[in-house]
């Protein structure tokens, strides 16, 4: 007879100097710029591989990471360093392509962490957060080895949705001002065998929008994007969409998830049997989560707006740049709001918004910093996310440094960090 086991919970008995949650592009880029200050840093994520929204929920290709006009380099730092060892690994054409290969990615971070020295723990959820007169005391994750509890000096939350903050029960905002609508969902998917010599963009949204006035396509949206693989035959979907869904509510998103299956299974038949060049049009691979554009976003130090972005502002405070435009799916139906930042200029992220208010050792990085809801359409782009993360890692580390809340560091000297580091701000 086999001998039974009884599970016996693991413990980090480690003490941090700062924990990031979450280990998307954010998340990541804070942890190994934390750790390469010489700080002790703990990285938990919820999947088994690191980028977030790059990796597992397939969204590609990086957007624009340059000025309009000029097209000089807005987003840079430990970002840039990822697109060119993405290049040095065979994952990408040039050692700026905003096209990348996923799985050459997940390499490329690994490695990134493990040379800054950071400990990482996948398949590891958060569950819960112990928070007491602005501080967090410790987070707690779920894990196959049990709930594990984790202490440090600074938590950064780059989960994308707050979760730490919102399980810390600090106040947040979510979706629009005028219904707390979020932009909607998308399931991003792949398909193989199209033939590019013959394959019509122009045709394939022409049919789109015909099939769709004749009542036989479901999918909300007015177009669809097909985006060319740097797999020769491969063609990328950024098309389905689940409108009025709050991604922080499980059962919605547990919903929506199947949703959105169904629709990439309408949108593959469409291109089966509607669009030349992909008749033999093979469906291989779809994200193992959907895309979220917005989710919660906290109540910070300072909001940026969608004036700030237009007016191309240079905050004193400024700790990243961007350039990408304002580019609202509509949270209700159909229809997606653009509008362009002015051509060779750049607008930045104020330091202090990523600082929640009545929070001691707390810094967030991501698409939920605090922003207008107009305003996140355009900085919640992974290049920008990225470039806020490797900030809040620096700072992290000079508030461990200085004994003091992340709010009081010396803003000029992180800056000047920034600099050493080739990062733009």
């Amino acid at each position: 007879m086999e001998k039974t086991k009884c599970l016996t919970p693991k413990s980090i008995d480690e003490q941090f100097d700062v924990c990031v949650v979450g280990g998307g592009l954010a998340g990541t880029m804070a942890a190994i710029s934390a750790a390469r200050e010489g700080k002790r840093v703990i990285l938990l994520e919820k999947y088994g591989c690191l980028g977030g929204m790059a990796t597992a929920a397939l969204v590609f290709p990086f957007m624009r990471d340059c000025e309009a006009g000029s097209n000089k380099r807005v987003n840079a730092g430990l970002y840039a360093r990822l697109l060119k060892e993405i290049y040095e690994l065979g994952g990408s054409k040039s050692e700026d392509d905003r096209f990348y290969m996923e799985e050459f990615m997940k390499i490329v971070l690994d490695r990134m962490v493990k040379e800054a020295g950071v400990k990482v723990l996948f398949h590891a959820k958060l569950c819960e957060a112990e928070f007491e007169d602005g501080t967090v005391r410790s987070v707690s994750v779920a894990t196959v080895s049990g709930k594990l509890r984790i202490f440090a000096r600074i938590f950064l939350d780059c989960t994308g949705n707050a979760d730490l903050i919102a399980q810390a029960g600090l106040p947040f905002e979510q979706g629009r001002s005028s219904d707390s609508l979020c932009q909607p969902m998308t399931l991003c998917f792949r398909m193989t065998n199209i033939d590019w010599n013959v394959f019509d963009k122009k045709y394939m949204n022409e049919m789109w929008a015909k099939l769709k006035q004749e009542g036989k396509i479901q999918n909300p949206r007015e177009d669809i994007l097909a985006v060319r693989c740097p797999v020769d035959d491969m063609v990328h979907i950024n098309a389905t969409r689940a409108v009025g869904v709050d991604p922080t509510d499980v059962e919605a998103v547990s919903n929506a998830e199947m949703l959105l299956r169904e629709q990439m299974l309408e949108i593959y038949h469409f291109f089966k049997e509607y669009l030349p060049g992909a008749e033999n049009c093979a469906l291989i691979s779809s994200a193992v989560e959907s895309g979220i554009r917005e989710s919660r976003r906290i109540v910070g130090l300072v909001r940026v707006t969608e004036e700030d972005l237009l007016s191309t502002r240079k905050f004193e405070d400024s700790i990243a740049r961007g350039a990408y435009k304002l580019d609202i799916h509509n949270p209700s139906g159909t229809g997606t709001y653009l509008k362009s930042i002015p051509h060779n200029d750049y607008y930045t992220i104020p330091y202090r918004a990523l600082i929640p208010q009545n929070t001691k050792n707390l810094l967030v990085a991501g698409r939920s910093v605090s922003s207008t809801h107009e305003a996140l359409s355009a900085i919640r782009i992974m290049p920008i996310t990225s470039c806020m993360g490797e900030a809040a890692g620096i700072a992290a580390a000079m508030a461990v440094d200085a004994d003091c809340v992340p709010a009081e560091i010396n803003i000029a000297i992180l800056q000047e960090k920034l600099t050493s580091y080739g990062a733009l701000y």
